[in-house]
């Protein structure tokens, strides 16, 4: 499913419009038609629709005109200047008035009728909305929320911006939207994912080539996507065809990352498994993983000292590398990370504490041979970046785009909606919950992401499987075990979503 900004999803209007005649007014009404059919499913005695002065105001007076003509009880609002509204949004409007349909914009009103009534259309500020709500919109709205009424937002909801998915602080908060063409960006990002509840896209017949003829790079969860792109396996078979993974992590105080790391490998389907870990913490490791190999190393001050041997071996042996894992924060790792950033001719996923080394010289994955992954959260990438936290969640996509065209590397920047970018491609990934915010669970994702690559998956297209998969597992998770899920608990049904 593409995910479009209101400027691209403005272009494909316009390109519908002038380049196949479609009336625009005829994307008006279907837009209608298609919220009326979500309206019917609903059994509403008493329908208000909450109306702006703009085209999604326009689509709410088409609504209630097909509310009217198919006999409902129908109230419909607008408490902006009547003489703003133009284009198709005054035709439908002029069309009530000589329906001798009420468009009213007495406040106390509409707040009376608010307790009578079974149902709310928000149809005020749709996709072009930015700021914040004032006035009479503002106190209609919070009556909104307040009166706990069934909301159906058509486009998005109100005080959402469309391309971030920040709120207003005053905001309709639906139990559906009804959206149109494409989603956007607000409908899955921030605020915007709480307050859309339920997202059904329709298509009000936009011919497909003005969709694709836009060049939409941002992609996100839909049908069997991602999963479709796993890849069956052969009969004949054996354990090196699917990879062989080095982790390089672990010290005598984080044991238990590397071994979350190894065992979501493996459970994802991993041939090899070798885990690099000082030699203090290899019988702990060993018994939690004895499917996994081990190169033990030696320490140096609390930290792995692995030699530039060591790690030459390990590029000509891996197939993915991934480090950082219980890694430990040490200016003394920088060297280490620097040589196998700047030798390593196989893929790299850096994760946790690798990222918060690297952030003292990050320039250094410019000077990469290999493909690089990094998979921060907002703390980490707050300190690659230098932007406060608050800012990269406001800005998640720009952020992590951003990051990874400067230093050519697959961003992975986690979150409800994590976002995986890459050169011009964004996935947005909507699997997951509130109790996978629990420690281990990014070793899991890490240890998904590298499996998947060791088993020949290019690396852009096992973040995307990762994160679906990380979170699909973390939703069975959950379902057993509610908010006290653990890392382990994530594991255990990865290979649920690995059947072909």
């Amino acid at each position: 499913m593409y995910v479009a900004s209101s400027k691209q999803m403005k272009e494909i209007d316009k390109r519908a419009v002038d380049e196949y005649g479609i009336p625009s007014i005829v994307l008006m009404e279907n837009a209608a038609i298609s919220v009326f059919k979500y309206i019917k499913n609903y059994n509403a005695g008493k329908i208000i629709v909450l109306c702006g002065t703009g085209n999604n105001g326009g689509d709410g007076f088409a609504i209630t005109r097909l509310l009217h003509i198919n006999g409902y009880d129908v109230s419909v609002y607008c408490f902006g200047d009547y003489n703003k509204i133009s284009g198709d949004a005054k035709i439908n409007f002029d069309i009530l008035k000589r329906l001798n349909i009420d468009v009213k914009d007495d406040l106390d009103k509409f707040i009376n009728e608010i307790e009578k009534c079974d149902l709310i259309i928000d149809a005020v500020f749709g996709t072009g909305f930015k700021g914040e709500i004032s006035g009479k919109y503002k106190d209609a709205i919070e009556n909104v929320n307040n009166k706990g009424k069934y909301v159906i937002s058509v486009d998005i909801p109100s005080g959402i911006e469309s391309d971030t998915g920040k709120a207003s602080k005053v905001h309709v908060k639906a139990d559906i939207t009804v959206t149109f063409g494409c989603l956007k960006y607000g409908h899955i990002l921030n605020e915007g994912r709480n307050c859309c509840g339920k997202v059904y896209v329709e298509n009000i017949s936009l011919p497909r080539s003005c969709i694709e003829d836009e060049n939409i790079k941002a992609v996100t969860n839909f049908n069997d996507f991602p999963i479709c792109l796993l890849k069956k396996r052969k009969i004949d078979t054996n354990k090196s065809d699917y990879g062989r993974l080095f982790i390089i992590g672990g010290n005598i105080n984080m044991s238990g990352a590397v071994c979350l790391c190894a065992k979501a490998s493996l459970r994802t389907g991993s041939g090899l498994v070798s885990c690099v870990i000082p030699q203090s913490i290899a019988d702990r490791v060993g018994s939690l993983v004895p499917e996994a190999t081990y190169i033990l190393c030696e320490e140096k001050d609390g930290y792995i000292d692995i030699k530039k041997e060591q790690i030459d071996d390990i590029i000509q042996r891996a197939d993915v590398i991934a480090i950082g894992i219980g890694l430990g924060n040490s200016d003394k790792l920088l060297n280490k990370i620097e040589y196998l950033i700047e030798n390593s001719t196989k893929p790299l996923i850096i994760d946790a504490d690798g990222l918060n080394v690297l952030s003292r010289k990050k320039d250094i994955l410019k000077n990469a041979k290999s493909k690089i992954v990094i998979t921060p959260h907002p703390g980490e990438m707050s300190k690659l970046t230098g932007l406060s936290t608050n800012y990269i969640n406001e800005n998640r996509v720009k952020v992590a785009i951003d990051f990874s065209r400067e230093y050519n590397c697959i961003t992975l920047l986690k979150g409800a909606s994590t976002v995986v970018a890459f050169e011009d491609n964004i996935y947005i990934n909507t699997t997951g919950n509130p109790g996978m915010a629990t420690g281990g669970s990014g070793d899991v994702l890490t240890g998904i992401i590298a499996s998947f690559i060791g088993q020949g998956y290019n690396p852009y297209e096992a973040c995307i499987l990762g994160a679906c998969i990380h979170g699909r597992a973390g939703n069975e998770a959950y379902e057993t075990y509610g908010y006290g899920l653990t890392s382990k608990d994530i594991i255990k049904f990865i290979g649920k979503y690995l059947k072909l």
